[in-house]
């Protein structure tokens, strides 16, 4: 049975009208910096989706179950991200179709004409999850940055080693998880939000976006265009 909140035919297509338009609106926006940094966050978001799908899409068929691509494609709504991202060839009968129509038809990322190549993330290995028991916290060194990792009943989290109230690196406080507690003025903050849970109005950790994979946990300390692209984690 469909969801409720899940798009009609007629309102996806809508969407798809108004992405399409926002982003030729974007084109010719008469702040440069303003839209290059734009279509920069749409091509990140880009590279993200088109690896993950096609991570999907390659997993399902070397499994054996390209069926399940070929009838997820026949949605309408499911056929458009396909062809978005390359999984499936376009029809250029079906192409036209829509775009008389109306229908589900995106412009590609690749055909926006941005002054900046597209930009990927580079990966550095903080540390192992070994090295991060559940319960415990540990500082690493990011760059010159303290960075505090903390493991709340097996997941990772993430903030700045340092106290915003005081000078003191949280790594000598009291971790009671999610609670890590300041040395210096007791300040107690949730590390999996940030939040401050002492009740005295002011500022929050600054949580920071890591993802654990084969065992390591990995931070994005910078980007690099598709022409300098080197992967620092295999």
């Amino acid at each position: 049975m469909p969801h409720d909140d899940r798009l009609t035919d007629e309102e996806f297509r809508a969407v798809c009208r108004h992405l399409d338009e926002l982003v030729r609106q974007f084109e010719d926006l008469q702040f440069p910096e303003v839209r290059d940094h734009v279509f920069e966050l749409l091509q990140m978001v880009d590279a993200l989706h088109r690896e993950g799908l096609g991570r999907l899409v390659g997993f399902l068929r070397d499994h054996n179950q390209g069926s399940w691509i070929d009838r997820a494609a026949e949605d309408g709504a499911v056929q458009a991200l396909f062809t978005l991202y390359d999984l499936i060839p376009m029809d250029p009968l079906r192409a036209g179709e829509a775009s008389e129509t109306g229908g589900a038809h995106f412009i590609p990322l690749s055909q926006i004409a941005v002054s900046r190549p597209v930009r990927h993330p580079v990966l550095q290995e903080l540390a192992r999850i070994e090295e991060v028991p559940h319960g415990t916290m540990v500082s690493v060194d990011v760059h010159g940055k303290p960075v505090l990792l903390a493991n709340v009943d097996g997941e990772m989290y993430a903030v700045r080693n340092s106290c915003p109230g005081s000078v003191a690196p949280l790594s000598l406080g009291f971790f009671n998880p999610p609670v890590v507690i300041c040395p210096w003025h007791n300040e107690a903050f949730d590390v999996r939000t940030g939040e401050r849970l002492d009740g005295v109005q002011g500022p929050g950790l600054n949580v920071l976006p890591i993802l654990v994979q084969g065992g390591a946990i990995l931070m994005a300390v910078d980007t690099v265009p598709d022409t300098q692209l080197r992967r620092s984690v295999p």
